[in-house]
């Protein structure tokens, strides 16, 4: 048997159930997030593509990059951690890659298939 949890829209926009369950389908995967025509799904209580933001709603996207420190010879190795930062009704959320290029191929796909302005503002 399979557990049927809805989708979870973050913030105030909405598709509709048919909008929503097409675009997700079809979207396009980047790690644990996805985007679609209309929607940019994101992952949400560890389950991939669960949640949504409508396109329509988002602002801007950009990358943030973190350095951590590593376990290693008292942390002196330090990794850098990829993040997808997107603003939607004047709030910002963050959200964690694992591989840098993958959010890098995520940001060109928002450059060629949406209007949404990819880079932080100057």
């Amino acid at each position: 048997k399979h557990m049927i949890f809805p989708m979870k829209a973050i913030g105030e926009g909405r598709l509709s159930p048919e909008d929503l369950k097409t675009d997700r389908k079809n979207c396009i995967h980047y790690e644990e997030t996805g985007l679609g025509k209309k929607a940019l799904f994101l992952h949400f209580l560890g389950i991939g593509r669960m949640a949504y933001i409508p396109l329509s709603s988002i602002d801007r996207v950009y990358k943030r990059l973190c350095v951590s420190k590593g376990f290693f010879e008292e942390g002196k190795i330090y990794g850098s951690l990829s993040y997808l930062v997107i603003c939607f009704e004047g709030r910002e959320k963050a959200f964690r890659f694992l591989r840098e290029e993958n959010l890098d191929a995520l940001l060109d796909a928002f450059r060629v298939k949406t209007d949404i302005p990819v880079g932080k503002k100057n």
